[in-house]
């Protein structure tokens, strides 16, 4: 069989992660069953894998679409399909992951796994990063209503349950991407709206 892969990304990648977890699964000696390596994808990159909407939940679509991947442009040759569910790497696979297992363990062992570029909280956190809100607040800590509502997209007239809205999906990016800056951000804007716009 054609190997064709490159050497693994020093940031994460969804396919990168994948052939790990198959790894340290033991899918060097035995078959794996792709939803155990789904899971343990997700364990090791939840900020990549997860819902949008409820991070702390694999998506099973990502997982898929990573080993479609995996073995039909990223990674070809390295992973056997032994039946329908499940996976075994490869003589070829197994001594790629060993080759690069450093850069493995430095990307995925080592603490939580960054979200990828595309994931909504990163987004919002470029966003925000981005606004006259967050920069005043980063230079002195202050925060106005309309600089405010315009970073998160609502007016200052906005419903309070707007606002609290916005301010939960600020503090979810700031906890699902361990960012505690966004996490502080996220406490001064939730007291300045039950002080500046609850009353």
């Amino acid at each position: 069989m054609e190997t064709r892969a490159n050497p693994p990304s020093t940031t994460a990648n969804n396919q990168d992660v994948f052939i790990w977890a198959l790894y340290v699964l033991g899918g060097s000696d035995r078959e794996i069953d792709v939803e155990d390596i789904y899971l343990k994808a997700f364990e090791m990159a939840p900020a990549r894998l997860g819902w949008r909407t409820k991070p702390e939940l694999p998506d099973y679509k990502k997982t898929s679409k990573a080993l479609q991947s995996v073995e039909a442009k990223t990674h070809v040759g390295l992973v056997h399909k032994t039946h329908a569910n499940a996976r075994k790497l490869t003589a070829s696979g197994v001594a790629w992951v060993e080759m690069y297992r450093e850069v493995f363990e430095q990307v995925y062992s080592r603490g939580p796994v960054a979200a990828a570029s595309t994931n909504v909280h990163e987004k919002r956190r470029k966003s925000l990063h981005e606004s006259k809100a967050w920069k005043t607040w980063i230079k002195d800590g202050n925060l106005d209503l309309f600089k405010l509502s315009e970073a998160l997209t609502c007016s200052p007239g906005s419903p309070v349950a707007i606002w609290k809205s916005r301010v939960e999906e600020v503090s979810r990016a700031g906890n699902v991407l361990q960012d505690k800056e966004l996490i502080r951000f996220a406490e001064a804007i939730s007291v300045f709206v039950k002080t500046e716009v609850e009353k």
